[in-house]
């Protein structure tokens, strides 16, 4: 089953186990907020656990789900990325568990393949895998119509292609989509090309937030997929250091959008982007325009001697990643 069929098929029945596989992380939060709108939001917090990663053990999730809704309706137990090997004992425990469950309870795995191989005959698989251009097509397509947006043809694989068929991005891409265009203008490639910003720079930005929270797992990972991608140390380096100019710009010089557009040749839906997130991490970081600032000045130094051939690109890019994960004192 693919994960945008879920809700559909609660009408006609609600499994007792769900595995959810694939790595569209847009898709797995997509079906995971289905499950929850099975429960009434205020019975959430009391209905819901979650386990993640492999310090749960088989024991602490089943005696968890040998126990029901206190009030009376379902409860679901989430088991993410749990990944541990399973003893003879534990798939007994498991088969046990399947012969003596408590059907109010729904458990949902999570890229959980050892639990999910065990429990296979009994659970629904769903599919978050990235999904292919023309199911992306087909259901931004079906979005635009909902709200009545009038479009061209080109206008979703336009969008889906700008966002690397990453579903939590083309989600918020066609947001803005529609709050621009509501039912009076009609989309079109110029009004794609000029909102929508292109995977990899929006990449970066994820890469600087991640730094900035000192998420460095997350981060690296980022620029793990952009080098796997063909991304060079010199380009990335490029992105990163006009990425820190443009936030500092749009901190310091006002909210003159016309003048962002041609100077720093952003796009109306990238300033917008990074004013979110210029505003969540100044509620996160103390001395935020300070540290960009500073950050700034490195890295235009690393360029510059890239550039002069004091120093390899690759090396410049790892000392700009150091630096910015606060392990050096240059400034």
């Amino acid at each position: 089953m693919q994960a945008l069929q879920l809700k559909r098929s609660f009408k006609e029945n609600i499994a007792d186990i769900y595995s959810l596989v694939g790595s569209d992380e847009g898709l797995v939060t997509y079906a995971l907020s289905k499950f929850y709108e099975l429960i009434p939001e205020d019975e959430r917090d009391f209905c819901i656990q979650t386990f993640e990663g492999n310090e749960s053990t088989v024991d602490d999730i089943i005696d968890a789900l040998a126990y029901g809704s206190m009030f009376g309706g379902r409860r679901l137990v989430i088991v993410r990325d749990v990944n541990f090997k399973l003893t003879v004992n534990d798939t007994q425990k498991w088969l046990d568990y399947i012969a003596n469950r408590n059907e109010d309870n729904i458990l949902i795995l999570v890229n959980s393949p050892a639990i999910a191989k065990v429990l296979e005959s009994y659970t629904v698989v769903v599919d978050c895998s990235t999904m292919d251009l023309p199911a992306c097509v087909n259901y931004i397509q079906t979005l635009l119509k909902f709200y009545k947006v009038a479009y061209d043809i080109p206008v979703a694989s336009a969008i889906a292609n700008s966002c690397n068929r990453d579903f939590a991005r083309m989600n918020g891409e066609i947001e803005k989509l529609i709050l621009y265009c509501g039912q009076e203008i009609k989309a079109d490639i110029r009004i794609v090309d000029e909102l929508v910003p292109q995977d990899t720079e929006t990449k970066v930005y994820e890469f600087i937030s991640a730094m900035q929270e000192k998420d460095y797992d997350k981060a690296m990972g980022i620029i793990g997929v952009m080098r796997a991608k063909g991304e060079k140390p010199a380009g990335l380096l490029a992105l990163i250091t006009a990425s820190y100019k443009n936030i500092f710009a749009l901190m310091t010089n006002g909210n003159d959008d016309e003048l962002y557009t041609k100077t720093l040749n952003l796009k109306s839906g990238a300033i917008y982007s990074i004013r979110k997130r210029i505003e969540e991490s100044k509620r996160k970081i103390p001395g935020y325009l300070y540290k960009i600032k500073n950050a700034l000045y490195y890295l235009y130094s690393l360029e510059y001697e890239f550039k002069s051939g004091k120093i390899s690109p690759e090396n410049a890019l790892d000392s700009a990643i150091v630096y910015l994960m606060g392990k050096t004192n240059a400034v």
